[in-house]
């Protein structure tokens, strides 16, 4: 009787099974990413990046989202930096929230115009942003855009928001040359 099959057959498995399961750990599961946002009403709401901090003791580098509130009827811009805080009497996530008056900014005349109608969205900056992503407000009846930035600063024990009109720009529509094919 030959003894060398069943060991033959055990080290082959044990070889494919080693070489899968090397395979495996090697090859990174995709990343988690949330993000986006609702509106219900005369309201919306989105989040987007602000910061990525490096954590020592875990060795990894950790997102900070900031949160979004935009209220229409009152053409007001609200935002907060979502921070962990553990006190002996409780927990506490939000921050104050920091407000924008969204009717200064895009100098709108709700008295003699049309009512204003905003949306909003995050975008990226590739390798220039460096883990933030600007706000992107748009105001539809006026052809504008603005580009805001939320940050946190920290003045002694406190935090406080600074947010921030980075740039206000009507929206150009393409030229009738540049959108027009081209004649061969």
């Amino acid at each position: 009787m030959d003894s060398s099959r069943p060991r033959l057959a055990n080290v082959l498995m044990l070889i494919v099974g080693l070489a899968l399961g090397l395979a495996l750990a090697n090859g990174r599961p995709p990343q988690l990413q949330a993000g986006g946002g609702d509106r219900s009403g005369e309201s919306a709401v989105t989040t987007g990046p602000i910061a990525i901090r490096y954590d020592e003791g875990n060795k990894t580098q950790i997102p900070q989202d900031a949160l979004y509130y935009l209220d229409y009827k009152a053409g007001k811009l609200l935002a907060t930096i979502p921070t962990f805080r553990q006190t002996l009497n409780s927990t506490r996530y939000l921050e104050p929230f920091a407000e924008r008056d969204l009717v200064t900014d895009f100098k709108v005349d709700v008295d003699n115009g049309p009512r204003p109608h905003f949306l909003m969205t995050t975008g990226q900056l590739g390798t220039f942003g460096a883990g933030w992503a600007p706000l992107f407000v748009f105001e539809t009846n006026s052809g504008q855009v603005a580009v805001y930035r939320i940050q946190q600063q920290t003045v002694g024990i406190k935090n406080q928001m600074k947010f921030e009109l980075l740039e206000l720009r009507a929206v150009s529509p393409p030229t009738a040359a540049a959108t027009a094919p081209s004649q061969p």
